[in-house]
Protein backbone atom coordinates (compact mmCIF):
# COMPACT_ATOMS: atom_id res chain seq x y z
CA UNK A 1 0.00 0.00 0.00
CA UNK A 2 1.47 3.08 -1.16
CA UNK A 3 2.67 5.89 1.74
CA UNK A 4 -0.49 8.35 0.79
CA UNK A 5 -2.85 5.36 1.01
CA UNK A 6 -6.26 5.76 2.67
CA UNK A 7 -4.79 3.90 5.76
CA UNK A 8 -2.11 6.52 6.25
CA UNK A 9 -4.19 9.47 5.57
CA UNK A 10 -4.50 12.16 7.79
CA UNK A 11 -1.62 11.59 10.11
CA UNK A 12 -1.24 14.71 12.68
CA UNK A 13 2.26 16.16 11.47
CA UNK A 14 3.44 19.14 10.29
CA UNK A 15 5.93 18.05 7.02
CA UNK A 16 8.23 21.38 6.32
CA UNK A 17 10.34 20.95 3.09
CA UNK A 18 12.82 23.81 2.34
CA UNK A 19 13.31 24.13 -1.68
CA UNK A 20 15.05 26.29 -3.78
CA UNK A 21 14.55 25.44 -7.75
CA UNK A 22 13.11 21.86 -7.07
CA UNK A 23 10.77 21.51 -9.74
CA UNK A 24 12.67 18.57 -10.88
CA UNK A 25 12.09 16.90 -7.45
CA UNK A 26 8.68 18.36 -5.73
CA UNK A 27 6.41 16.61 -7.15
CA UNK A 28 7.38 13.64 -6.05
CA UNK A 29 8.32 14.31 -2.95
CA UNK A 30 4.50 16.12 -2.03
CA UNK A 31 3.28 12.74 -3.92
CA UNK A 32 5.31 10.94 -1.19
CA UNK A 33 3.66 13.02 1.88
CA UNK A 34 0.14 12.62 0.64
CA UNK A 35 -0.36 10.76 4.36
CA UNK A 36 0.76 14.28 6.28
CA UNK A 37 -2.21 16.39 7.65
CA UNK A 38 -0.48 19.60 7.01
CA UNK A 39 2.43 20.31 4.29
CA UNK A 40 4.63 23.34 4.49
CA UNK A 41 7.30 24.62 1.42
CA UNK A 42 9.62 27.06 3.00
CA UNK A 43 11.39 28.62 -0.43
CA UNK A 44 14.26 30.58 -0.15
CA UNK A 45 14.32 32.29 -3.78
CA UNK A 46 13.00 29.63 -6.63
CA UNK A 47 13.45 31.03 -9.92
CA UNK A 48 11.79 28.20 -11.40
CA UNK A 49 9.02 25.95 -11.36
CA UNK A 50 8.75 24.98 -7.54
CA UNK A 51 5.70 26.58 -6.35
CA UNK A 52 4.03 26.65 -9.34
CA UNK A 53 5.00 22.63 -9.29
CA UNK A 54 3.90 22.65 -5.86
CA UNK A 55 -0.06 24.06 -5.70
CA UNK A 56 -0.65 22.02 -8.33
CA UNK A 57 0.42 18.86 -6.71
CA UNK A 58 -1.12 19.59 -3.54
CA UNK A 59 -3.42 22.62 -3.54
CA UNK A 60 -3.80 22.81 0.34
CA UNK A 61 0.45 22.96 0.41
CA UNK A 62 1.22 25.98 2.55
CA UNK A 63 4.06 28.49 1.15
CA UNK A 64 6.46 30.58 2.97
CA UNK A 65 9.75 32.00 1.88
CA UNK A 66 12.49 33.30 3.34
CA UNK A 67 16.12 33.74 2.51
CA UNK A 68 18.70 31.16 3.25
CA UNK A 69 21.46 31.84 5.73
CA UNK A 70 22.35 28.26 6.67
CA UNK A 71 20.30 25.23 7.13
CA UNK A 72 19.84 25.74 10.65
CA UNK A 73 18.73 29.13 10.77
CA UNK A 74 16.15 27.88 8.09
CA UNK A 75 14.57 24.94 9.58
CA UNK A 76 14.44 27.44 13.26
CA UNK A 77 12.96 29.97 10.84
CA UNK A 78 10.43 27.47 9.90
CA UNK A 79 9.58 26.38 13.50
CA UNK A 80 8.68 29.95 14.59
CA UNK A 81 7.14 31.15 11.81
CA UNK A 82 4.97 28.89 9.53
CA UNK A 83 2.42 28.21 12.56
CA UNK A 84 3.00 24.28 12.43
CA UNK A 85 -1.34 22.98 12.95
CA UNK A 86 0.54 19.76 14.82
CA UNK A 87 2.75 18.56 17.86
CA UNK A 88 5.01 16.94 15.75
CA UNK A 89 7.01 18.18 12.84
CA UNK A 90 8.95 16.33 10.33
CA UNK A 91 12.06 18.02 8.18
CA UNK A 92 12.94 16.73 4.65
CA UNK A 93 13.92 18.44 1.77
CA UNK A 94 12.57 17.94 -1.79
CA UNK A 95 15.24 15.34 -2.64
CA UNK A 96 14.12 13.40 0.01
CA UNK A 97 11.16 10.73 -0.71
CA UNK A 98 9.54 9.06 2.13
CA UNK A 99 8.90 5.56 1.18
CA UNK A 100 5.57 3.90 2.75
CA UNK A 101 7.27 1.78 5.30
CA UNK A 102 8.96 5.38 7.04
CA UNK A 103 5.75 6.80 6.61
CA UNK A 104 4.06 4.14 8.79
CA UNK A 105 6.95 4.11 11.34
CA UNK A 106 6.53 7.83 11.69
CA UNK A 107 3.03 7.17 12.58
CA UNK A 108 3.69 4.66 15.07
CA UNK A 109 6.02 6.53 16.63
CA UNK A 110 4.69 10.02 16.68
CA UNK A 111 1.39 7.93 18.65
CA UNK A 112 3.52 6.62 21.52
CA UNK A 113 7.01 8.57 21.42
CA UNK A 114 7.59 7.97 24.69
CA UNK A 115 9.77 10.20 26.66
CA UNK A 116 11.52 10.82 23.54
CA UNK A 117 11.47 14.62 22.12
CA UNK A 118 12.07 13.73 18.52
CA UNK A 119 13.61 10.97 16.28
CA UNK A 120 16.96 10.45 13.94
CA UNK A 121 16.15 9.60 9.90
CA UNK A 122 18.67 7.98 7.41
CA UNK A 123 18.69 8.53 4.32
CA UNK A 124 19.88 6.20 1.39
CA UNK A 125 21.62 7.75 -0.91
CA UNK A 126 21.33 7.14 -4.47
CA UNK A 127 23.48 7.15 -7.67
CA UNK A 128 23.11 6.58 -10.85
CA UNK A 129 20.15 4.85 -10.74
CA UNK A 130 21.50 2.37 -7.21
CA UNK A 131 21.07 2.42 -3.69
CA UNK A 132 24.43 2.76 -2.59
CA UNK A 133 23.70 0.22 0.40
CA UNK A 134 27.87 0.36 1.39
CA UNK A 135 29.63 3.20 0.07
CA UNK A 136 26.89 5.34 0.94
CA UNK A 137 27.47 5.29 4.54
CA UNK A 138 23.99 4.30 5.46
CA UNK A 139 22.70 4.76 8.07
CA UNK A 140 24.06 7.96 8.91
CA UNK A 141 21.09 9.85 11.05
CA UNK A 142 20.32 13.52 11.08
CA UNK A 143 17.53 14.33 13.79
CA UNK A 144 14.49 15.40 11.30
CA UNK A 145 11.17 14.74 12.96
CA UNK A 146 10.67 16.49 16.41
CA UNK A 147 8.24 17.52 19.20
CA UNK A 148 7.18 21.53 18.58
CA UNK A 149 9.02 23.22 20.92
CA UNK A 150 11.95 20.43 22.41
CA UNK A 151 14.72 21.25 19.57
CA UNK A 152 16.23 24.08 17.71
CA UNK A 153 19.43 23.57 15.44
CA UNK A 154 22.60 25.57 14.56
CA UNK A 155 24.88 25.62 11.78
CA UNK A 156 27.24 22.68 11.59
CA UNK A 157 29.74 23.20 8.97
CA UNK A 158 27.61 23.25 5.69
CA UNK A 159 24.74 21.64 7.29
CA UNK A 160 23.32 21.23 10.88
CA UNK A 161 23.16 20.06 14.13
CA UNK A 162 20.25 19.12 16.61
CA UNK A 163 19.93 21.29 20.10
CA UNK A 164 18.06 20.01 22.55
CA UNK A 165 17.89 18.22 26.17
CA UNK A 166 15.79 15.86 25.65
CA UNK A 167 16.08 12.28 24.61
CA UNK A 168 15.87 11.03 21.02
CA UNK A 169 14.72 8.20 19.27
CA UNK A 170 16.64 6.59 15.96
CA UNK A 171 13.77 5.09 13.36
CA UNK A 172 14.99 1.75 11.89
CA UNK A 173 13.72 2.53 8.22
CA UNK A 174 15.23 5.45 6.23
CA UNK A 175 13.94 7.40 3.29
CA UNK A 176 15.43 7.55 -0.61
CA UNK A 177 17.91 10.57 -0.84
CA UNK A 178 18.45 11.29 -4.19
CA UNK A 179 21.37 14.31 -4.19
CA UNK A 180 22.42 13.77 -7.49
CA UNK A 181 18.68 14.14 -9.38
CA UNK A 182 19.96 17.91 -10.65
CA UNK A 183 23.21 16.33 -12.17
CA UNK A 184 26.56 16.09 -11.78
CA UNK A 185 27.57 19.87 -12.46
CA UNK A 186 24.92 21.10 -9.63
CA UNK A 187 26.27 18.62 -7.51
CA UNK A 188 29.44 19.96 -8.03
CA UNK A 189 28.79 23.75 -7.68
CA UNK A 190 26.85 22.52 -4.99
CA UNK A 191 29.77 21.28 -2.57
CA UNK A 192 31.84 23.61 -4.09
CA UNK A 193 29.85 25.66 -1.58
CA UNK A 194 29.69 23.35 1.12
CA UNK A 195 33.71 22.44 1.36
CA UNK A 196 34.34 26.48 1.68
CA UNK A 197 31.81 26.16 4.69
CA UNK A 198 33.43 23.22 6.20
CA UNK A 199 37.05 24.91 7.00
CA UNK A 200 35.34 26.37 9.90
CA UNK A 201 34.25 22.97 11.37
CA UNK A 202 37.23 21.66 10.19
CA UNK A 203 39.85 24.11 12.60
CA UNK A 204 37.32 23.84 15.34
CA UNK A 205 37.02 19.55 15.46
CA UNK A 206 40.81 19.81 15.36
CA UNK A 207 41.18 21.60 18.04
CA UNK A 208 38.35 19.71 20.15
CA UNK A 209 39.10 17.20 22.42
CA UNK A 210 39.25 13.46 20.74
CA UNK A 211 37.69 10.59 23.18
CA UNK A 212 38.58 7.37 21.18
CA UNK A 213 35.72 5.55 23.67
CA UNK A 214 33.06 6.96 21.48
CA UNK A 215 34.21 5.00 18.51
CA UNK A 216 32.90 2.18 20.43
CA UNK A 217 29.85 4.04 21.59
CA UNK A 218 26.32 1.96 21.06
CA UNK A 219 25.19 5.88 19.83
CA UNK A 220 25.74 5.64 15.90
CA UNK A 221 25.80 9.64 15.90
CA UNK A 222 28.58 9.43 18.61
CA UNK A 223 30.08 7.16 16.79
CA UNK A 224 29.84 9.19 13.68
CA UNK A 225 31.39 12.67 15.11
CA UNK A 226 34.40 10.81 16.52
CA UNK A 227 35.39 9.87 13.03
CA UNK A 228 34.84 13.13 12.18
CA UNK A 229 37.36 14.66 14.59
CA UNK A 230 39.88 11.79 14.39
CA UNK A 231 39.50 12.80 10.34
CA UNK A 232 40.53 16.39 11.03
CA UNK A 233 43.53 15.45 12.51
CA UNK A 234 44.73 13.20 9.68
CA UNK A 235 43.58 16.13 7.12
CA UNK A 236 46.67 15.70 4.79
CA UNK A 237 45.52 11.91 3.79
CA UNK A 238 42.33 11.92 4.52
CA UNK A 239 41.26 12.27 0.83
CA UNK A 240 42.92 8.05 0.62
CA UNK A 241 41.54 7.40 3.65
CA UNK A 242 38.16 8.63 3.00
CA UNK A 243 38.35 6.39 -0.15
CA UNK A 244 39.46 3.33 1.79
CA UNK A 245 37.15 3.52 4.46
CA UNK A 246 34.43 3.82 1.76
CA UNK A 247 35.19 1.68 -0.68
CA UNK A 248 36.74 -1.46 1.72
CA UNK A 249 36.16 -1.01 4.78
CA UNK A 250 32.37 0.02 4.19
CA UNK A 251 32.36 -3.03 1.28
CA UNK A 252 31.82 0.47 -0.97
CA UNK A 253 32.95 -1.81 -3.99
CA UNK A 254 29.81 -3.83 -3.69
CA UNK A 255 28.00 -1.34 -4.76
CA UNK A 256 29.73 -1.80 -8.50
CA UNK A 257 30.27 0.77 -10.54
CA UNK A 258 28.24 3.46 -8.73
CA UNK A 259 30.04 2.77 -5.92
CA UNK A 260 33.20 3.03 -7.16
CA UNK A 261 32.45 6.46 -8.91
CA UNK A 262 30.73 7.56 -5.57
CA UNK A 263 33.84 6.79 -3.36
CA UNK A 264 35.83 8.78 -5.72
CA UNK A 265 34.06 11.88 -5.42
CA UNK A 266 33.76 11.67 -1.99
CA UNK A 267 37.77 11.50 -2.01
CA UNK A 268 37.70 14.85 -4.23
CA UNK A 269 35.14 16.44 -1.87
CA UNK A 270 37.89 15.98 0.89
CA UNK A 271 40.85 16.90 -1.49
CA UNK A 272 38.72 19.97 -1.73
CA UNK A 273 38.28 20.63 1.96
CA UNK A 274 41.92 19.71 2.81
CA UNK A 275 42.98 22.34 -0.18
CA UNK A 276 40.74 25.09 1.32
CA UNK A 277 41.61 24.42 5.05
CA UNK A 278 45.45 24.92 4.27
CA UNK A 279 44.87 28.25 2.04
CA UNK A 280 42.78 29.49 5.28
CA UNK A 281 45.44 28.51 8.06
CA UNK A 282 48.16 30.21 5.66
CA UNK A 283 45.99 33.27 5.57
CA UNK A 284 45.28 33.06 9.06
CA UNK A 285 49.45 32.87 9.84
CA UNK A 286 49.95 35.88 7.55
CA UNK A 287 47.25 37.85 8.28
CA UNK A 288 48.85 36.92 12.89
CA UNK A 289 52.20 37.89 11.50
CA UNK A 290 53.35 33.91 11.90
CA UNK A 291 54.19 33.84 8.41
Amino acid sequence: MPANGPEMAGVPLTAIILTLNEEINIVRCLDCLGWADDVVVVDSGSDDRTLELAARARPDVRVFTHPFKDFGDQRNWAIDNVRPKHEWILFIDADEFCVPELAREIGDYIRSPGDTVGAFIAGKNHFMGKWLRYSGLYPSYQLRLLRKGAVRYRKEGHGQREVTDGKPAYLKEGWVHEGFSKGLTDWFDKHNRYTSEEVELLARLRSSPLALRDLFSKDPVCRRRCEKRIGARLLLFTPVLRFFYHYVLRLGFLDGKPGFLFCLLRALVAIMVTAKYYEWEKAANRASGNE
